[in-house]
């Protein structure tokens, strides 16, 4: 069994979404000032690769705390709909894929967006899911919905509405799937933030 990482590094200055908070890692102390090395971490619950809990757009949805961990884990389909900048993924990208999305079923699919990564155009320019697309996948009771963009669509409002109010785990900004096969066991754990909207994960591909 090999793994994968599909998450991006945390560093101090990265880019996040435009509205939230800025990313930021400093020395607290070291082996000189308290006899051993501290940082502190400041950042939004949605940076780098993370996950969006129910609440993050719902208020009486489900918060971190309240989701069942098997929707972190398990057997996991990767679609490849490669796709360059603002282009759309449609419900026809998703036809091909048709019996691996099933109720339940965990999905991924990869664009080739994680290569822009760390690019001035990632959060603005990135492939972007319709609203039609959303609300097959969402008519469809997948679990998780995996992706390497930064959020699924640029009408992201409306989106997150229709996935994450059919409990659909929303994973976004992860990277390396071309280094995977279509079949994965997938693993992606959030801290456990009681009563919150998301959080960073250290994403991992389990592949034979």
């Amino acid at each position: 069994m090999n793994l994968v990482d599909l998450s991006h590094p945390l560093e101090h200055g990265q880019q996040a979404f435009p509205f939230d908070p800025k990313l930021s890692i400093i020395p607290h102390g070291n082996t000189k000032t308290l006899k051993y090395n501290i940082s502190q971490i400041s950042m939004g619950t949605h940076q780098g690769t993370h996950l969006d809990a129910m609440y993050h757009f719902i208020d009486d949805g489900k918060t971190l705390d309240q989701m069942p961990l098997d929707w972190f884990y398990g057997s996991t389909r990767v679609l490849r709909i490669p796709k360059e900048a603002k282009e759309e993924i449609t419900v026809e990208d998703f036809k091909p894929y048709e019996e691996y999305l099933t109720k339940g079923a965990k999905i991924i699919y990869e664009t080739g967006w994680f290569r822009n990564f760390g690019a001035e155009n990632f959060f603005t320019e990135f492939p972007t899911l319709t609203l039609e697309a959303s609300k097959y996948l969402a008519e469809r009771e997948i679990r998780m919905l995996g992706m390497d963009t930064p959020t699924p669509s640029v009408d992201w409002y409306e989106v997150h509405h229709v996935l994450l109010g059919k409990e659909i785990v929303v994973v976004e900004t992860l990277t390396n799937l071309d280094q995977i096969p279509d079949e994965i066991v997938f693993m992606g754990f959030p801290l456990n933030i009681k009563g919150r909207d998301g959080s960073p994960i250290r994403a991992i591909a389990m592949v034979d």
